[in-house]
């Protein structure tokens, strides 16, 4: 299993605070009441299939977290508003811990090189293992993606029907103070450990 450290060395715009200069400033809401919006995504590529020591594994994989400018804008009033900001945080952290477990899981590919050489299909040369054993990680890649976004759209709001997901259903989008500090605490733990997000909140009873 890939380390914390090892994870973090392949990504870029995690962890990070949000400032209010990461929002756009607006006149009015467009959604009213809410007074801010940070729209975060990830991007992820740039890997390949290596064999090491009889082992194949990925290398060079990478992966992205910003807040995104078109989509992240606040109220003048809303920028006086630490709590709010937080919340803000939260959305984003949420965000990057999603993008930090699936380039976790990406790091921890990995395949026999004795394995592979008498699976059908494989071939019997080295270029063909190769293409072989890229084509499997490749639908393992596309599906942990596919997870995770199906996993942001459960929690943050969802891209398609623009439902809150379970952070804003929870925290009435920071106006419920106890709920957001217990947020707050869970995103706080999770950040600095080697924890999945998702496994932490399945633990907790909060996914099914």
């Amino acid at each position: 299993m890939a380390t914390l450290q090892e994870v973090q060395a392949v990504m870029t715009g995690f962890p990070q605070s949000l400032t209010w200069g990461n929002f756009r400033l607006v006149q009015a809401s467009p959604t009213p009441p809410h007074a801010a919006q940070v729209s975060a995504g990830f991007s992820m590529g740039g890997w390949s299939v290596q064999l090491v020591n009889g082992e194949y594994n990925v290398r060079g994989a990478r992966v992205s977290v910003a807040a995104q400018a078109n989509g992240s804008w606040a109220t003048a009033a809303a920028r006086t508003d630490a709590n709010l900001l937080l919340h803000e945080q939260g959305h984003f952290d949420i965000t990057g811990l999603i993008a930090r477990d699936l380039i976790g899981k990406v790091l921890d590919l990995s395949f026999d090189q004795s394995v592979i050489a008498v699976c059908i299909g494989s071939g019997d040369t080295a270029n063909s293992q190769l293409r072989y054993v890229t084509r499997l990680f490749q639908a393992d890649v596309t599906r942990f993606g596919q997870e995770a976004r199906d996993l942001l759209a459960r929690l943050n709001t969802n891209p398609n029907t623009q439902a809150d997901g379970l952070y804003d259903s929870q925290t009435n989008h920071g106006l419920n103070a106890t709920a957001q500090r217990t947020w707050n605490d869970r995103i706080r733990r999770i950040k600095a450990s080697n924890d999945s997000l998702e496994l932490m909140l399945r633990i907790e009873g909060l996914l099914r």
